[in-house]
C-alpha cells in the first residue's frame, strides 16, 4: 500500500505572489510527484462553480451564497482529485483552500455568524485529509492591490473590493492560522527573498516525508 501523500496549501491576499512561487516550486522539485491544483475549482465541475463565483453577477452576492458555492466546489475537488492523489502517495499543493473561504467570506464579507458552521463543515468534508501545512504569504493589503493593478490580466471582482475589505481578509487569514499547522512568509520582501523562504519551507517538508 502506497504511503499517503502530503497535502500543502499555499494562500495569501491579492498580490501576494502565489502564482510566481508555485511556478518556482514546480521547477525546483520537478523530480517529485506533485499534483498542483487550485481553488475554487480543480475539477471540471468545480471549475464551472469557479466561473460562477468569479462572474460579474456574483459581485453583489452575499457571503452565505459564496460560502455555499465554495464548499460545494471543494467537496467535488476533494472527492475527484485531492483524496485519490493522496491515497496514491502523491503530494498535493493547492493554490488556495478553505483558508480563503474563512478569510474572504467570514472576515472579508463580514459574516462571522458563519464561523461555527465553517468549522463544522470543515470537519465533515475534510475528515482524514486535512492539510498538513498551510503556507501563508503575508503581504500588506495596499501593496498587494498595487501589484494587482499593475498586472495585464483581467481583474476579478475580489480585486476591486475596497482596501478595508482586503484588510479584513488579512485579519481573517491570521485568525484561521491559529487553528492549523502553518508557516508565515513576509511577502512584502523582494520576490527573490520570498522565493528562497518558500522553497526552503517546502524543502524541509519533503525532507520529513
Amino acid at each position: 500500500m502506497a504511503k499517503k501523500g502530503k497535502f500543502i496549501v499555499v494562500d495569501g491576499c491579492e498580490g501576494a505572489g502565489k502564482t510566481t512561487l508555485l511556478k518556482a516550486l514546480a521547477k525546483e522539485f520537478s523530480s517529485k510527484k506533485i499534483l498542483f491544483t487550485h481553488e475554487p475549482g480543480g475539477t471540471e465541475f468545480a471549475d464551472k462553480i469557479r466561473a460562477l463565483v468569479l462572474s460579474e453577477e456574483a459581485k453583489e452576492v452575499g457571503a452565505e451564497t459564496q460560502f455555499g458555492l465554495m464548499w460545494a466546489a471543494r467537496a467535488e475537488h476533494l472527492k475527484r482529485k485531492i483524496i485519490p492523489a493522496l491515497k496514491k502517495g502523491i503530494t498535493v499543493v493547492s493554490d488556495r483552500f478553505d483558508s480563503s473561504t474563512f478569510a474572504y467570506q467570514i472576515y472579508g464579507q463580514e459574516a462571522k455568524y458563519l464561523e461555527k458552521l465553517f468549522w463544522l463543515t470543515r470537519e465533515i468534508f475534510l475528515r482524514e485529509c486535512s492539510p498538513a501545512l498551510y503556507i501563508f504569504l503575508d503581504v500588506d493589503p495596499k501593496a498587494g492591490l498595487q501589484r494587482v493593478a499593475s498586472r495585464k490580466e483581467k481583474k476579478t471582482h475580489f480585486d476591486e473590493w475596497e482596501l478595508a475589505f482586503h484588510k479584513r481578509v488579512r485579519a481573517g487569514f491570521l485568525e484561521f492560522l491559529k487553528n492549523v499547522p502553518h508557516k508565515i512568509i513576509n511577502a512584502n520582501q523582494s520576490m527573490k527573498v520570498v522565493q528562497d523562504d518558500f522553497l526552503r519551507i517546502i524543502g524541509a517538508e519533503f525532507s520529513t516525508y
